[in-house]
């Protein structure tokens, strides 16, 4: 049986390396061809999201903020290296060509990879691979910082299902854009998506962008991991669904959750990455610490378990929220979330009678703007005033970016126009808060929204003070975010 194709790092590719070479030739190549050829550049950019008054019937078709997001987006990326390799092999490239990835957690792999930095290639001639249409930083070599590419938050969820876990919501098939997203959409997915810019910060234009694919190869090989040691949904609402797509040779085709879930028997690839374990977080042995009062006492995993599946999607009861709306305009926001005692006595006497309780969780509701800012912020809970690098990183539960806004404000398909929402589980900090000492008063958390910005690029001491300035520029007063509710949860 011969081997399935194998997706590279571009990070362990050099600039000139003919994989790297052969994706520039073809992406020049279907360039050159007529939108409505559907083995063409823009033709395939076009499935995800168009701008254009009377588009195809094929075009407009990404999945956002809702479960289908792993599913639709491998199957799209499916379809696009098939119908790549084709036109490798037509110019005379490799016939093992396969897509790379580009991880970028970590190390100097965090900077946008060379081949894609400058307007000519190693020949000399335009190279079809740069585009200008980006965060003008994001050219130069500036580095995206590790709480935006870290995959961990998505990676430490156990279930696929839920906004708050790893996969997102369940939803329609039908539309685009809802409000369940998933850990993985929102980080990495999302954020480096903002903060590359120009064209990948519009669904609508980010598949027109050669550094779009390389970005969702990597989004799939993380899923690829996390389903080493994890379930997909077995849900037919999931696996059943079919979505249609352009294969080799611009014939119509066709996918369905089920039929993607396993990428070497099913899809006839895999990553060259080694496969390891994916660690949980630990919250399962002992039970849980105690939160201050009014937290109500809550109940360990073990006696979870013996009550029912600890996994199930739980019910939340809303237990704070914010009085006001908030406004963003790229400088630091904290938004104090006061616990309604009344609700956690209710929750008390329900423990009392065997309902108990065991999670935490912070959401982020009615995210609104006119257009994406290009601004990921990060969302802290109980940050000391002057943080540390450490503080930073102890305090962290998950970013707010609003890649998508403009379509979820004017939605195709059969959702209703609305805000973006996050949900971020907050269990292990207040564990690990409250353990430490530095939890002491529950009736309430202070949720920080602090902008992210880009690392200085790499050996680049020739930069000026007013270049390094500008890519940490993150203000946005022309473009105000606005969160209608900032919520904590028990569940």
């Amino acid at each position: 049986m011969p081997e399935p194709f194998v997706r590279a790092d571009i990070w362990a590719l050099a600039e000139d390396d003919p994989i790297v070479l052969a994706y520039a030739d073809a992406v020049a190549a279907m360039q050159a061809k007529p939108p409505d050829d559907p083995t063409s550049w823009a033709y395939q950019a076009a499935i995800h999201g168009s701008h254009v008054a009377a588009p195809l019937p094929e075009w407009n078709q990404c999945r956002h903020g809702t479960w289908f997001f792993t599913s639709w987006h491998r199957m799209y990326l499916y379809f696009f290296e098939r119908i790549v390799r084709a036109q490798v092999i037509a110019n005379g490239g490799p016939p093992t060509w396969a897509l790379p990835y580009w991880n970028y957690d970590g190390g100097g792999e965090n900077a946008l990879p060379l081949g894609f930095r400058s307007p000519t290639g190693p020949g000399g001639a335009a190279n079809p691979l740069f585009v200008a249409d980006r965060n003008p930083g994001i050219n130069a070599g500036a580095g995206l910082p590790a709480s935006i590419t870290s995959p961990g938050f998505a990676l430490g969820r156990p279930s696929y299902t839920g906004s708050s876990e790893f996969g997102g919501g369940e939803t329609s098939p039908l539309g685009q854009f809802w409000s369940q997203t998933g850990r993985l959409e929102q980080t990495p997915h999302n954020d480096v998506h903002v903060t590359i810019g120009g064209l990948m910060g519009d669904p609508d234009t980010a598949a027109q962008d050669p550094i779009f694919w390389l970005h969702h190869a990597n989004i799939d090989r993380l899923w690829w991991l996390w389903q080493q040691d994890h379930a997909d949904p077995s849900d037919s609402a999931w696996t059943k669904p079919a979505f249609g797509f352009m294969d080799a040779g611009g014939v119509p085709a066709s996918l369905t959750g089920a039929d993607v879930e396993d990428t070497v028997k099913q899809l006839d690839y895999t990553y060259d990455t080694g496969v390891s374990a994916v660690p949980e977080p630990p919250r399962g042995q002992e039970p849980p610490t105690e939160w201050p009062h009014p937290w109500p006492e809550r109940a360990s995993v073990q006696e979870l378990a013996a009550a029912g599946n600890p996994r199930r999607q739980p019910v939340r009861h809303l237990v704070g929220a914010s009085e006001a709306p908030v406004r963003l305009v790229g400088e630091t926001a904290r938004v104090p979330v006061t616990i309604d005692e009344r609700v956690t006595s209710s929750l008390r006497a329900d423990a009392h009678v065997g309902q108990q309780h065991h999670r935490a969780f912070l959401d982020v509701d009615d995210i609104e703007a006119d257009r994406n800012p290009g601004t990921v912020y990060g969302v802290y809970v109980n940050l000391p005033d002057d943080p540390t690098d450490d503080d930073l990183a102890a305090h962290h539960v998950g970013n707010v970016s609003l890649f998508g806004v403009e379509r979820a404000r004017n939605p195709r398909g059969d959702e209703h126009a609305h805000g973006l929402h996050v949900s971020m589980e907050i269990t292990e900090l207040l564990d690990r808060l409250a353990a430490e000492g530095k939890w002491q008063e529950g009736g309430r958390l202070d949720t920080t929204f602090r902008p992210i910005t880009l690392e200085p690029p790499r050996g680049r001491d020739d930069l000026a003070a007013t270049d390094l300035r500008a890519m940490r520029a993150t203000a946005h007063p022309d473009v105000p975010v606005t969160i209608g509710r900032v919520s904590v949860h028990f569940a």
